[in-house]
């Protein structure tokens, strides 16, 4: 229990360990896991959790009840683990995966859905049970959770997810809008391509010309947004 990790996350120190093909926080999941608001009281869903940083910092954050999915049954071994060396399991259930991408009891609602989606544009998956492929464009799993918030959200209620530049956020945009949701980004970063993502595969989809992605000095961006996003007319529209 001494390979733990320790992630500041505004005033909270999050202890994680990774394994069992679990990989550790991303740029993207710390970048998200930075915006999680004081939420006291609230009912949130963290869609994906992975190693369980959202989650647990959702309940750092006040939240009494998290739901967690997954589908690497390993992850939700590992976010619970990471919950209990972290003061926070008490609270965490554990949501089994469904067709829906919001599998929640029937009639139920929750105040947040927290989401790190995968996103990465590739032809093919670069693995089985790939955690960042979500189709050629990287949007399968975006839009499942774009289409399936709205009649998850409690009135007030929001989502807060990421996404990047490479999947085309603005296409997001206008299909949250059109869901009855009402889009803002919260922040946004420049981060220099990593090794996996390909450009190649970007250029075929359009590229710098659809402003997937940067250069600069002969370096490619990507841009990565914290996206908020309440239902339209209710206080959760509202950034908070």
């Amino acid at each position: 229990m001494d390979d733990a990790q320790v992630y500041e996350i505004g005033r909270h120190r999050v202890a994680i360990t990774c394994r069992d093909g679990v990989g550790p926080p991303t740029p993207y999941s710390l970048f998200l896991a930075e915006h999680i608001p004081e939420i006291p009281g609230s009912k949130v869903v963290d869609v994906g959790t992975g190693s369980g940083i959202l989650a647990i910092v959702a309940r750092l954050q006040g939240a009494a009840l998290v739901y967690v999915l997954d589908t690497n049954a390993a992850a939700i071994s590992l976010a619970m683990e990471n919950a209990e060396r972290n003061g926070v399991r008490d609270g965490l259930v554990h949501l089994p995966t469904d067709r829906s991408m919001i599998p929640l009891p029937a009639e139920e609602t929750v105040d947040m859905v927290i989401c790190n989606p995968a996103q990465l544009p590739l032809p093919e998956a670069d693995r089985a049970d790939s955690p960042f492929y979500a189709g050629k464009d990287g949007r399968l799993m975006i839009e499942g959770v774009i289409r399936d918030t709205p009649g998850r959200l409690s009135p007030g209620g929001r989502l807060l997810m990421t996404h990047n530049s490479l999947a085309d956020w603005p296409a997001s945009a206008r299909l949250m809008e059109a869901q009855g949701l009402e889009p803002h980004v919260l922040a946004q970063r420049v981060l220099e391509f990593r090794s996996f993502i390909n450009r190649a595969w970007l250029d075929e989809l359009g590229g710098t010309a659809r402003e997937l992605y940067t250069l600069r000095d002969g370096r490619a961006y990507e841009t990565l947004y914290v996206v908020e996003a309440g239902l339209r007319g209710s206080a959760g529209a509202q950034r908070s």
